[in-house]
């Protein structure tokens, strides 16, 4: 199976550099050849893209689409109560409900170009069959806590398994549903309430499937110093005294870190998600992705969660991460648009161990393509589009997506699934949630 994309522009490798009137060939799930004047077959599908531009698909390292259903009912909360509200409206939720609201966050993610998800969460088997579905790429990583939250009431305390138990699901998950498109990935939730059994037990289970590991760190000054009471240690310093810090390790949010944690960090080669959007959202500091990446560690960007973002596209992250570190130093330069791209591309290919499959447009790579209409308003002149892409981002909607090869999205609809009996699907479940959440849960809080 072949398609041609013909006499495009398209943004090529770690440089995206940008080439007009260029041909791509699509054979099968790669990117077979690229360049001037691609001879088509009676049997190829040619695609005539003269008003149209490619790029890589984003790679949001850091994505919850579970927790869609409580989208905006807490705004104005800080970190920990957005946490108490979730876990105790996860009391009234039905496994369908997280399902089918789950395709809702995943499609808005993919509308704006996102094609490969490091998605999070403590119950992962509907979030493999969301991405299975609509033939989107993603890690799925089951993220528990063991420490019972015993500060807290009984009615916000998170769900708590048994370390061996934990781990033991994680790698039957692994095996029964691992696959090229659909990885499956080992984490924990954070180290204020996971014990080092169930952090290094989850490590071991990523080094020897060959896979990666996934956590929440350093988020906050609450969450620094429950881990201080608790560890005597901070949570990135605790990571490296314990042996817990690899190349195969992402650590999400790190708002809080000190020198010393930045050089074990590098040491270590571990990669940072920065969510500038769910950082401001509930006010726990600014990730210091200036200091980071003038040490030589890799960046790359994530969502995080629409209860604490309020939005699932993680392009707007970019232009977000602009605006914290502009502000910061007063500095319009303070980071280029190029490397602000790679947080979106390449960077976080890396941080789940994929930079080998996507992340740049190049010859031998799995076609995980974005088709942008350059006759969208943000697009108008198009001096600069990639700079279009990062500072217009709430009006970039992606047009056609392939991911692995396969059409997914095609004017700027889902291919793989009935857009409008999944809105119906989830407006129902949210009028009867929303009803149940106003009388067991908002006036407990």
């Amino acid at each position: 199976m072949r398609t041609i994309i013909k006499n495009t522009t398209a943004f090529i490798g770690e440089n995206f550099d940008r080439y007009n009137g260029i041909d791509i060939l699509i054979e099968d799930e790669l990117i077979k050849k690229i360049g001037k004047n691609i001879e088509a077959s009676n049997k190829d599908e040619v695609l005539n893209c003269k008003d149209f531009f490619v790029t890589p698909g984003f790679v949001n390292a850091h994505f919850h689409p579970s927790q869609q259903l409580n989208r905006a009912l807490g705004v104005g909360l800080s970190h920990d109560e957005q946490m108490d509200l979730l876990h105790a409206s996860d009391r009234i939720k039905k496994p369908d409900d997280k399902y089918w609201l789950s395709y809702m966050a995943v499609l808005e993610g993919l509308k704006a170009g996102t094609t490969c998800f490091y998605s999070v969460g403590s119950e992962i088997e509907t979030q493999i069959k969301v991405y299975n579905n609509l033939g989107i790429r993603a890690a799925c990583t089951l993220i528990p806590k063991d420490i019972e939250a015993n500060e807290k009431d009984e009615l916000v305390r998170a769900k708590t398994w048994d370390a061996k138990e934990r781990i033991k699901t994680a790698e039957e998950f692994h095996k029964k549903y691992h696959s090229n498109l659909v990885r499956v990935h080992f984490g924990i939730a954070t180290v204020r309430y996971a014990s080092d059994e169930l952090i290094l037990g989850m490590q071991k289970l990523a080094e020897k499937y060959d896979v990666y590991f996934h956590m929440h760190a350093a988020e906050g000054n609450e969450y620094v110093t429950a881990v201080q009471k608790r560890t005597s240690d901070r949570p990135v310093e605790h990571l490296y005294k314990i042996g817990a810090l690899n190349h195969r390790v992402s650590l999400a949010h790190m708002t809080k870190l000190t020198k010393e944690e930045i050089k074990y960090l590098v040491e270590k080669k571990v990669h940072v998600v920065h969510c500038p959007r769910a950082n401001s959202y509930v006010a726990v500091g600014v990730c210091p992705v200036k200091e980071l990446f003038d040490a030589g560690v890799n960046v790359c960007l994530g969502s995080d969660a629409a209860i604490n973002n309020n939005s699932n596209r993680v392009l707007s992250d970019a232009h977000a991460a602009f605006d914290k570190l502009a502000d910061k130093y007063e500095r319009a330069d303070i980071i280029d648009y190029l490397t602000l791209f790679k947080m979106l591309t390449i960077n976080g290919a890396k941080a789940m161990g994929l930079e080998k499959k996507i992340g740049t447009i190049e010859e031998g790579k799995n076609a995980d393509l974005v088709l942008w209409s350059k006759n969208d308003y943000p697009f108008i002149p198009g001096f600069n589009l990639l700079a279009d892409l990062i500072f217009a981002d709430d009006g970039c909607m992606a047009h056609t997506v392939f991911i692995n090869g396969k059409k997914i999205l095609e004017n700027y609809k889902s291919t793989m699934m009935n857009e409008e009996e999944l809105k119906q699907q989830a407006k129902a479940i949210a009028v009867r949630y929303y009803s149940l959440f106003k009388e067991q849960v908002s006036k407990n809080l």
